[in-house]
């Protein structure tokens, strides 16, 4: 029997198991997916590499740089820092570059703040100010209360200017998570930005320099199993044992067993939201404790990625497309694909539409959308991919906030990981680490083991 059996191989399952495979617990990882890292896997697709979505890392994490520094990880290798991104206005509107490096690259930072007039004026850039000043007091304060409210009424309320709420505030929500700001909450929207705002001067933005699981979760899947833990791929968890009350191990299938019982003294359940809600409901559907939880909405996601016969820009650089289906997007040739000629990775907005569009029609409207935004992409495509996630996150739509759990459950032998559970970083990479940590924390406890 395992001490422990961890459920889900993304960023949560592999920083738990990662932490109790340090402790010398017996720990076991179970994978539904071919590879790992979940919502920051890569992998290789008919040929053509993929990811789960367009991601990048912030310079103010700390537990996931710490975790890769512990796992063997070279951060200065795996990450290349871009340290700005770009805002283009389609049909030949504005366009500006903002810095996000006040410690490495302080005039750039400042000079994109003075500059970028026809992007904001200085009444925009002033309303903003008094916006995400009185956002963050309100967040301190009182988050639920500011749950009730939309990004968009929250900065109607505090008067930010049509041109700023368009070109900053759409990208900043339909750009990083999908939403619009009618349907951001406010409260979700702050809780993003105040951890950074102890540590601004080390905020930095940086691309992957690879494929996620192969430069960032493989390896900590690699230092798990060098500690003694145990990871298995293409393992579907599809059911809890469960014996009078506690939690005693899971049941698994997969391409190479069926109906395979696995005992645990401690069962993390890890993985994206829905496969967890899926997982507890037929057993804690009736608590209260899981009760506003397993209710929690879901946040879909859509990207297509795009093979190039050449590069679509001329910096691997991350671009916000407000007012078209192109949220966000990237030239990634020199950066995380560097073996394509050409390689453009783009998450759309919103997402509900392109979910079940056929691909050739979600191309359509890219290259349509592209064009307004001075890309010209007709005919250059060589190969393409759309990566539809319909429960992606948590519901970030206002109303959700309370729902979040704590990572310590009151079930005997069961905690919970992902960053859907109550910490201080929303939605988030990092997030994800610490409840990780967290629910590892916890399993040790009632495993009646001490921290070495």
């Amino acid at each position: 029997m395992n001490d422990v059996v961890v459920v889900g191989g993304g960023l949560a399952g592999l920083a738990c198991a990662f932490e109790l495979a340090d402790q010398h617990v017996d720990v076991m990882l179970l994978e539904a997916g071919a590879v790992v890292g979940g919502r920051t896997a890569s992998w290789v697709e008919d040929g053509m590499a993929v990811e789960s979505g367009l991601h990048r890392f912030l310079g103010f994490f700390s537990a996931l740089p710490d975790l890769l520094k512990r796992a063997g990880v070279d951060l200065d290798a795996m990450v290349c820092w871009e340290d700005e991104f770009e805002v283009r206005v389609p049909d030949g509107g504005a366009q500006g570059i903002l810095g996000m490096s006040p410690l490495h690259k302080p005039l750039r930072t400042i000079g994109g703040l003075v500059a970028n007039n026809d992007l904001l004026s200085p009444l925009d850039k002033l309303s903003l100010t008094w916006f995400m000043a009185a956002g963050m007091k309100d967040y301190l304060r009182d988050p639920d209360g500011l749950d009730r409210h939309s990004v968009a009424e929250y900065a109607k309320s505090h008067r930010v200017t049509d041109r700023a709420l368009h070109n900053i505030l759409v990208p900043l929500t339909a750009g990083l998570f999908f939403l619009p700001p009618e349907r951001f909450s406010a409260a979700i929207f702050f809780g993003l930005l105040a951890p950074g705002v102890p540590r601004l001067h080390q905020m930095r933005l940086g691309a992957y320099m690879g494929g996620m699981t192969e430069v960032m979760c493989q390896p900590v899947a690699d230092a798990i199993a060098a500690r003694g833990g145990v990871v298995r791929t293409g393992a579907e968890v599809d059911g809890l044992i469960v014996r009078d009350g506690p939690v005693a191990g899971v049941t698994v299938t997969g391409v190479t067993v069926a109906g395979e019982a696995i005992e645990a003294g401690h069962v993390v359940v890890a993985p994206s939201i829905e496969p967890a809600q899926r997982l507890l409901r037929p057993h804690l559907s009736d608590h209260p404790w899981f009760e506003a939880f397993l209710a929690m909405p879901t946040t879909p996601s859509v990207t297509i990625q795009l093979d190039l016969d050449r590069p679509s820009m001329d910096v691997d650089r991350t671009v916000f497309g407000p007012g078209t289906a192109l949220a966000c997007f990237a030239e990634q040739s020199r950066t995380t694909f560097r073996s394509s000629p050409g390689r453009l990775s783009v998450i759309l907005t919103p997402p509900e539409p392109y979910l079940d569009m056929a691909p050739d029609d979600v191309l359509a409207v890219v290259l349509r959308d592209a064009a307004r935004l001075g890309l010209d992409l007709e005919g250059r495509v060589t190969s393409f991919r759309v990566v539809a996630h319909p429960h992606d996150f948590h519901s970030l739509e206002p109303g959700h906030l309370a729902a979040r759990t704590e990572q310590e459950t009151p079930v005997p032998g069961l905690s919970l990981a992902g960053d859907y559970t109550r910490q201080k970083y929303m939605a988030s990479m990092e997030g994800a680490v610490v409840s990780g940590q967290r629910a590892a924390a916890a399993a040790l406890v009632e495993l009646g083991r001490r921290p070495s």
